[in-house]
């Protein structure tokens, strides 16, 4: 009589950066929406800002949105400074109401940011 040999199963374990992962629904929001909602914030407050509003109220609203903004992404204190200046000046120049400048460069730093899929 021969013996038939055992089979074994063998079972690969994968390390972390192996294991594909499944984003849920709100993730995904998350990384698609929450660096361009500054962008919509700011250009949202440029459009409240419209007209002879702007060029009273719009360095002090749009300042003030800018420093929010800028809190909420984790810049320094000098960065927010300059991001509070450069929203004011934005919030108070007119014509700009129409054209979500803001939003547009979010969205692009946004999609320099995202890697490439990997193949």
């Amino acid at each position: 009589m021969t013996e038939e040999p055992e089979q074994v199963e063998v079972k690969r374990v994968l390390s972390e950066q192996e294991v594909p992962r499944q984003l849920t629904v709100w993730h995904r929001l998350y990384n698609a929406l929450f660096p361009v909602i500054g962008g919509l914030i700011l250009d949202f407050t440029d459009f409240v800002t419209f007209g002879p509003i702007g060029i009273y109220f719009g360095l002090l609203l749009g300042g003030l949105i800018g420093w929010l903004i800028s809190s909420i992404y984790g810049f320094s204190t000098k960065k927010r400074l300059l991001w509070a200046l450069l929203s004011g000046i934005y919030c108070t120049i007119p014509v700009t109401e129409f054209v979500p400048v803001a939003t547009i460069l979010s969205a692009v730093a946004r999609f320099d940011k995202i890697p490439p899929a990997q193949k």
